[in-house]
């Protein structure tokens, strides 16, 4: 074989492995967008940035997900009408539709549009221009796409694409959804919700037509401590109250003793207090299950102990520290070393595990009394996957958590695409065959 055949067989092989490259986009980080128009030769922008012409009705335009990222598309050919679109975001080996109705510009051609929304009251923009307060008319529109936008405070602002293709009268209404939806379930069930202080009904319960803001709930049953919340709800929201009630009645109690004393107390992590000599130090109203009791004592080895309540009962612990005097280990501070924790899931209602002991709240809630430092924090909601997150806490501070709740019945790891482990070995691959063409000249 001569050495010009073997070029050409490595030019050969070479085109092979780009065209791979460019039809396989999540190797490469690529994300591929598809846009449509009614007019063939209409060229198509990315942030004013050229990408090409519409041919056969669609242009397909490929972007790599590394690169910073664009935020509008536009198509435009002289003598017809454009509107700019957002360009939405998609992952590594996405791909999406846009579509594109480019009408011809004429000078007396123009529609009215009449906007409405429920409820009125709301600030309409039109391609990002402002027109006024819902209800309002607007005259002179242009044939062509155009974005709607409706804003009202305490409500989710609501978007709408219309499509004008004469002179013609169009009617548009958007929903900005101005109250919400509020499901009250408490343990024992049964119980009276006050609502703002009005008595709406006994769990389980719904209620409708809650407005935005503040709201103050007690829930509250014969023989149990009241429960009680402050929710902050936005316009169209949907929130579930799950209320554990404690038994007012039957008190749940430990009693703690330490040899020595002065043993600093830790309950789930949270600081109680100091055991005290010839005597016992009292943790009362405590929740039936498991708790985590921890005692620490500058000197002496910390002593833990996992121990379940029983309704009604009371347990007596006696603890012997064990260790010598050891002046480096510092006695823990109840206020110079706990902060707070503010925890809130999409949806609520969630079970929190801190640290892997469960918390008797539901999300959304500000926990007191926790220990700074890092904290694990475990959420779990039936019919959504856990979520887990791990959280520092500064002492006197409030840290802050919000996760979003995805539906499933087990979390799911989501790896970070990469088009390095591909990329590198193609290059490889390429450069040995370069050097195996230079070698057959």
């Amino acid at each position: 074989m001569t050495g010009r055949a073997h070029r050409h067989i490595c030019a050969g092989i070479l085109v092979l492995i780009a065209g791979t490259l460019l039809l396989c986009p999540a190797a490469a980080g690529m994300a591929q967008y598809r846009i449509h128009s009614n007019v063939d030769y209409a060229q198509v922008y990315f942030d004013n940035v050229y990408k090409g012409q519409i041919s056969g009705g669609v242009l397909t335009v490929s972007i790599s997900t590394t690169d910073t990222r664009y935020s509008t598309v536009e198509v435009r050919k002289a003598g017809y009408y454009t509107t700019p679109q957002s360009l939405p975001y998609i992952s590594d080996g996405s791909s999406t539709d846009l579509y594109f109705t480019l009408n011809e510009e004429s000078s007396k051609t123009t529609a009215t549009l009449a906007v409405q929304t429920s409820p009125s009251g709301a600030s309409v923009y039109i391609n990002g221009i402002y027109q006024g307060i819902s209800p309002v008319t607007v005259t002179g529109i242009r044939p062509g796409t155009h974005t709607v936008i409706a804003e009202m405070p305490g409500s989710e602002s609501t978007t709408e694409i219309v499509t004008i293709t004469g002179s013609e009268y169009r009617t548009v209404t958007l929903n900005l959804g101005g109250t919400g939806t509020i499901t009250f379930i408490s343990d024992p069930s049964g119980a009276f919700i006050e609502l703002d202080r009005t008595i709406i009904g006994t769990t389980p319960y719904t209620t409708t037509d809650v407005t935005p803001g503040e709201h103050q709930i007690v829930i509250m049953k014969n023989g149990y401590y009241n429960w009680r919340e402050t929710i902050d709800m936005t316009g169209g929201n949907t929130r579930s109250i799950y209320a554990t009630l404690r038994s007012a009645t039957q008190n749940n109690a430990i009693r703690i003793s330490s040899v020595p004393a002065g043993a600093a107390i830790y309950l789930n992590d949270i600081y109680q207090g100091k055991t005290i000599k010839n005597g016992y130090f009292p943790l009362t109203d405590l929740r039936t299950g498991q708790h985590t009791l921890l005692l620490r004592l500058r000197g002496y080895d910390d002593y833990q102990e996992r121990v379940s309540l029983s309704e009604g009962k009371t347990l007596t612990v006696y603890a012997t520290l064990k260790g010598g005097p050891d002046s480096t280990t510092p006695t823990p501070s109840p206020s110079a070393r706990t902060g707070k924790l503010a925890v809130s899931t999409s949806p609520p209602g969630a079970e929190i595990r801190i640290d892997g002991s469960i918390f008797d709240r539901m999300t959304p809630v500000t926990i007191t009394g926790i220990p700074a430092g890092t904290h694990t924090i475990r959420l779990q909601l039936a019919g959504y996957a856990p979520a887990e997150a791990t959280v520092t806490v500064t002492a006197g501070k409030t840290a802050t958590l919000s996760l979003p709740l995805a539906p499933g019945e087990a979390a799911h790891s989501v790896p970070t695409e990469s088009p390095a482990p591909l990329l590198f070995p193609v290059a490889g691959l390429l450069a040995l065959f370069f050097a195996r063409c230079q070698h057959m000249r």
